[in-house]
């Protein structure tokens, strides 16, 4: 029940403290969501600036800041060199490190309201009790397992309910510095990773961990701010790198959101909220929040070179969340506390997103109406809703949520359901109808034995035959059964010609552009709007236009035989798989679901690799050279296509700058006349 009761206590404090409505909201920055194709797009906003928090207290530099579960404020203050806490309306209760902190950069309260500091100046971390009283200090370890020369310099900290102590410690490139309560080092806790590579997946394969131990190794940048959520998951945010830069750990400390949830570089702290929602905000001011599966919700703020500027920020340096879901961000360049409540519009994503968390489908799906009702195009209502319409067996409503949301893997589970009602209710007939094909076919075969009532068709069949130009086309299987005998009618200039070659290189393309419309859901990534269909073209004709003209010049200099007329019609002849089999892969494509994923994946590689075999078979013949010259053929093939294409861009860029100079030129002489 705890979905409902979440979905409750918003409605109770919706009533109690009315979000701004996003109608009348009037705020200096744009927000932000991505569509379901990944496409950045405004939508209404989230949050709204409403004042200052604590504006008449000495704040100069706050550096960080913290909300209990009794919405008790604590913020840090290199300014002040103190740590003060204020209740929810911003009146100060208690100060904290007075003449005993030099630069605090980091504060966190536990469960017995012990308060923590992480004091850069003085390299400690500070434990102090409710009263303000220093309850104990916390140095550099000395245990060997921290190391000899690592440094012990903590900016954040952060205690578990175990009471562990997590501390974010500057250049700590082993990842978070763990303490248990009496100070002992406890180990590293959710290093960071470096980008997989080519060289370093190699570098892993050939030598020992003693050799990698040995050889210098890049090392992955040190976390920069943390936050643990209510049920002691622990959040990371990396400045200056999109891989990994915000992490949710496990318990083995290893990442579970997606390596690359966002490409901002700039992080510098988050905060998590009740339901699980993740608070990002960067050096620029852009607040950012997302689901905890690591979705996209609203991306905001920004900004400002102007004083008291409300709802910008000029150099933020922490964020915030407490349980009425506002965001406090700290400015340590302006010395203010910027608050920011939800809207109307932001609630109810809330109470929806609290509910579907929960697994609470169904009950989510009146919330997920009312988002679509005021935007459409937000991409994770599409996918909630298609979920709520999948529990309650509306496959079809589901899968049109689930294409809409570009949800993969909700449109193949729904569809699979679709197919299966189907096939219940259409199998036997089915197989009624091939059962009557074949009894059909049977009953012809032995009647045209007994009367011949087929031959008028033969006769056409024949006739049709003789004709020079679909005899040409109809020789396009045998390419397969025999490709050696098929090259020699085509060397001797029998069967096949330029005018049937040129027919197939342009239904090559027509079938091409066919798949890019006709491919099932799940095995296409193309967006359809964006098709332009002369670059489509000339994606599939230029490149085979470009290797027949490059291998005809290659082999007229390494005594290759062929002639271009036969490198022309053999290339597309050898592409008879591709020719024969594309079109009937791509229609299959959309009778599928990921489950049988391999039938189209393994029939699309197949039909490249023997594509590829006879191209390179029928070369060989052509030309008439022996296995090792055919390859360096290709090789040197594939090199000239490269050339060429580097040639035709350097003498594009020349033509444009030559244009572009005589343009110039014009110009200046009609404004000079």
């Amino acid at each position: 029940m705890r979905g409902f009761f979440i979905a409750l206590l918003s409605l109770w404090l919706l009533i109690l403290f009315p979000a701004v409505s996003s109608a009348s909201v009037s705020v200096p920055y744009k927000t932000e969501t991505l569509t379901a194709d990944g496409e950045q797009i405004e939508t209404q906003t989230a949050y709204a600036p409403i004042g200052l928090f604590a504006k008449g207290a000495d704040i100069v530099n706050p550096e960080d800041i913290y909300v209990d579960d009794q919405n008790q404020i604590y913020v840090a203050d290199s300014g002040t060199k103190t740590v003060t806490k204020f209740d929810d309306e911003g009146n100060p209760l208690q100060v904290y490190g007075k003449d005993l902190l030099q630069q605090p950069l980091g504060v966190y309260t536990d469960q017995q309201d012990n308060v923590y500091v992480a004091d850069y100046g003085s390299q400690k971390v500070l434990k102090f009790k409710e009263d303000g009283e220093l309850l104990q200090e916390y140095t550099r370890p000395e245990s060997p397992l921290f190391g000899k020369n690592a440094p012990f310099k903590p900016e954040k900290v952060s205690v578990d309910k175990r009471g562990n102590i997590y501390i974010i410690g500057e250049s700590a490139n082993n990842g978070i510095i763990q303490l248990s309560q009496d100070g002992t080092f406890l180990g590293y806790y959710g290093a960071n990773t470096l980008r997989p590579s080519v060289k370093s997946f190699i570098q892993e394969m050939i030598t020992t961990q003693r050799q990698q131990a040995s050889l210098f190794m890049k090392e992955p940048p040190a976390p920069t701010n943390i936050s643990i959520d209510d049920q002691g998951l622990v959040y990371t945010v990396t400045s200056g790198t999109t891989w990994e830069s915000i992490r949710k750990l496990n318990i083995a400390g290893g990442n579970i959101l997606p390596s690359e949830m966002t490409e901002k570089t700039n992080l510098v702290d988050v905060a998590v909220g009740s339901i699980g929602n993740i608070y990002t905000v960067g050096n620029d001011g852009v607040i950012s929040e997302y689901d905890s599966a690591g979705n996209v919700l609203f991306s905001f703020g920004g900004k400002t070179s102007e004083t008291n500027r409300l709802g910008l920020t000029m150099q933020p340096s922490g964020i915030e969340v407490d349980d009425l879901g506002r965001l406090y961000v700290t400015d340590r360049e302006q010395g203010t506390i910027q608050v920011y409540e939800p809207t109307e519009f932001t609630t109810t994503l809330h109470q929806g997103l609290a509910l579907f968390e929960e697994g609470f489908y169904v009950e989510s799906e009146q919330y997920w109406n009312e988002i679509l009702r005021l935007n459409s195009s937000f991409g994770l209502a599409h996918t909630a809703k298609g979920e709520a319409l999948y529990k309650q067996q509306q496959y079809d409503e589901s899968l049109e949520e689930f294409r809409l949301a570009n949800d993969k893997e909700g449109y193949s589970n729904a569809f699979w359901e679709l197919r299966y009602r189907w096939m219940e209710e259409n199998l036997a007939g089915a197989f009624m109808l091939l059962f009557a094909v074949f009894v059909t076919r049977v009953t012809i075969k032995v009647t045209d034995k007994r009367k011949n009532i087929l031959q008028p068709a033969r006769d056409m069949g024949r006739k049709m035959k003789r004709k020079s130009l679909l005899n040409q086309l109809a020789f396009l299987p045998r390419f397969i059964k025999h490709p050696i005998d098929s090259v020699y009618y085509l060397k001797n200039g029998e069967r096949v010609s330029i005018l049937s070659a040129t027919i197939l290189y342009l239904f090559l393309v027509v079938e091409y552009l066919l798949t890019i419309y006709w491919t099932g859901f799940l095995f296409t990534n193309r967006t359809l709007v964006d098709v332009n269909v002369f670059f489509e073209v000339g994606t599939v004709l230029l490149p085979l236009l470009l290797f027949v003209g490059v291998n005809y010049l290659v082999s007229t200099i390494t005594d290759g035989a062929g002639r271009f007329r036969d490198v022309y019609i053999g290339t597309i002849y050898s592409l008879a798989p591709a020719i024969l089999f594309l079109l009937p892969i791509t229609l299959v494509s959309n009778v599928l679901t990921y489950n049988e994923a391999f039938v189209y994946n393994f029939s699309m590689q197949i039909m490249i690799i023997w594509s590829i075999v006879l191209l390179f078979t029928t070369m060989k013949e052509i030309h008439d050279y022996s296995f090792w010259g055919t390859v360096r053929n290709f090789l040197v093939t594939i090199f000239g296509m490269f050339l060429t294409v580097l040639i035709f861009f350097v003498l594009y860029v020349l033509f444009d700058q030559v244009i572009d100079f005589v343009i110039s030129i014009i110009e200046e002489v009609i404004l000079r006349v």
